[in-house]
């Protein structure tokens, strides 16, 4: 039996920071953002003409190798992100 494929989300600019496609933050200083597809937090990389959707595994191995990246800052800015989404729904 074959593994189901996962596919992943690409969107133009415009798209991806359109609010109405979901909240998202850019993290640290850095070409990846997360933003809240669907009520589920994904990754996103800037790839300049478009944003892509990037596994959750492939994102967290790139933060934790890069040395341009600040694992601390960018855990941060994602419980920030996860603490403003939860207000969000509970004062709907």
């Amino acid at each position: 039996m074959r593994k189901k494929r996962e596919s992943y989300c690409s969107m133009s600019k415009e798209q991806f920071l359109d609010p109405s496609t979901g909240s998202y933050k850019r993290l640290d200083d850095t070409a990846w953002y997360i933003k809240d597809r669907d009520g589920k937090p994904c990754y996103f990389l800037n790839m300049h003409t478009k944003y892509q959707q990037m596994p959750d595994a492939c994102f967290k191995a790139t933060a934790e190798r890069s040395p341009d990246i600040d694992v601390n800052i960018i855990n941060k800015d994602i419980a920030k992100f996860m603490e403003d989404q939860n207000e969000k729904k509970h004062s709907r």
